[in-house]
C-alpha cells in the first residue's frame, strides 16, 4: 500500500511504466494528475513515450483533478473511481474516452 500519492507515482507507477514500456505505449496518451491536499502535486504520465514527466507542456490528452486522499482511496481499492467521478470527487478535462483507460494505468493487472 502506498503511503502517499508521491510514493505511489514514484515507487509504483514509474517502475511499472519503465518495466513494461510496450504496454504503456499500447495504452498511449498523456495523462496529467493534479492532486490537492497535504500530499498534493502534479504528475504527468506520457504513455506515448513510456515515461513519467515532472510537468505538463500543455500537451496532456486528459487532466484528472482530485484530492490526494481520494486518489489513494481509489488506487488502494477503498473507493471506486466511477462512483468517485459521479459524486464529483474526480474532475476530468479533455478526452473523456481516454480517461476510461485510467483503470488500466492504476491497477496492477497486466503489468
Amino acid at each position: 500500500m502506498a503511503t502517499s500519492a508521491k510514493a505511489f507515482f514514484e515507487d509504483v507507477i514509474g517502475p511499472r511504466i519503465a518495466g513494461n514500456p510496450a504496454r504503456a505505449r499500447k495504452i498511449g496518451g498523456i495523462f496529467e494528475f493534479v492532486l490537492d491536499g497535504d500530499d498534493g502535486g502534479t504528475w504527468v504520465l506520457d504513455l506515448n513515450m513510456a515515461q513519467m514527466k515532472p510537468a505538463s507542456n500543455g500537451d496532456s490528452n486528459v487532466v484528472i483533478r482530485m484530492s490526494s486522499a481520494d486518489f489513494l482511496d481509489i488506487v488502494e481499492g477503498r473507493q471506486n473511481e466511477m462512483s468517485a467521478f459521479m459524486r464529483g470527487k474526480v474532475k476530468i478535462e479533455g478526452n473523456i474516452a481516454m480517461a476510461l483507460k485510467l483503470r488500466e494505468i492504476l491497477q496492477p493487472a497486466g503489468w
